[in-house]
């Protein structure tokens, strides 16, 4: 059964933005193939969490400034509301903003979460 984020709200130092229009989580990396003598072995990875988000730029105040967001949270709610729970979140990427004259402007935006609850 597909779920979907009935609401987004990521909170940078107490000030909460919910300007968000789309949430999908990405692959997480478990363990790492390493190659040893004679055999393959794997390390266990340090949780890493990636997280893409459709934001909503505002047109009546500031947008944010995806440069300087670190150690924000981003709570999802589900449908079924289900909260999950980013922490230690930070910018890793400002995708394109895509204007279409009839819809919100947009802007894809690639984060990083150090836990996930």
């Amino acid at each position: 059964m597909d779920k979907y984020a009935s609401s987004v709200t990521l909170t940078i130092n107490g000030q909460a933005i919910t300007d968000f229009k789309s949430f999908s989580e990405g692959q997480r990396e478990v363990r790492k193939e390493v190659k040893l003598m004679g055999k393959t072995g794997y390390i266990k990875m340090l949780g890493r969490y990636k997280v893409t988000v459709e934001y909503v730029v505002p047109e009546n105040k500031t947008p944010v400034n995806w440069d300087e967001v670190e150690d924000a949270t981003l709570l999802a709610i589900t449908e079924d509301g289900r909260t999950i729970s980013f922490t230690g979140v930070s910018t890793l990427s400002v995708g394109e903003t895509k204007f279409d004259g009839e819809n919100d402007t947009t802007q894809t935006i690639e984060l990083m979460a150090t836990g996930r609850k």
